[in-house]
C-alpha cells in the first residue's frame, strides 16, 4: 500500500469547501485575515453620511468576536505582518462563513417558494398542453374555412 492511496477516514477531502477558504485560497493569513475583516466591513458599513469605514470596522470586530485594536492592527498593516492569533483568524472566518450563508439561504428559500407556485400553476393547467392546444386550433381554424366555403 502506498502513502498516495485514499484512506477513507481522510479529512483533506472530505466534504464540502468552506466558502472563506474557497475565497481565500493561495492568501497568507494575515492576508485573509484583512479580506475577511474588510468583506465583514462592507456589509457593515452604512454609507458614507451615516458611517465611517473605521467605525465599520470596529462593528465587524464586534461581530466576529475580536478586539478592535486587533482589527485596526489588521487593517493598517496586513501587508507588513507575519503572524495573526489563531482565535482572530477563526472568528473572523467564521463570521465571513455566516454572512455568506444569509444570501445563499434566501436564495435558496425563494426558489422553492419560486418551484412551489410553479408547481401549482402547472397543475391547474395540467389538461392544456401545447399539443391540444394545437389541435384545438386547427379544428377551430378548418370549422371557419369550412364555414366561408360552403362545404
Amino acid at each position: 500500500m502506498s502513502d498516495t492511496s485514499f484512506v477513507e477516514s481522510d479529512t483533506v477531502s472530505a466534504g464540502p469547501k468552506l466558502r472563506a477558504m474557497a475565497d481565500t485560497e493561495g492568501m497568507s493569513y494575515p492576508e485573509k485575515a484583512s479580506f475577511w475583516l474588510e468583506s465583514l466591513a462592507k456589509w457593515l458599513h452604512r454609507g458614507p453620511r451615516v458611517d465611517t469605514w473605521a467605525s465599520a470596522r470596529d462593528d465587524a470586530a464586534d461581530c466576529a468576536g475580536i478586539r478592535p485594536s486587533m482589527a485596526a492592527r489588521i487593517w493598517h498593516r496586513s501587508k507588513d505582518m507575519k503572524f495573526v492569533d489563531g482565535e482572530t483568524l477563526v472568528n473572523l472566518m467564521m463570521k465571513y462563513e455566516e454572512f455568506c450563508e444569509k444570501p445563499e439561504a434566501a436564495a435558496a428559500k425563494y426558489r422553492a417558494e419560486r418551484l412551489r407556485l410553479r408547481g401549482k400553476h402547472a397543475a391547474a393547467h395540467e389538461g392544456r398542453s401545447v399539443n391540444g392546444l394545437r389541435a384545438r386550433h386547427a379544428r377551430d381554424r378548418s370549422s371557419k374555412v369550412q364555414g366561408i366555403h360552403g362545404n
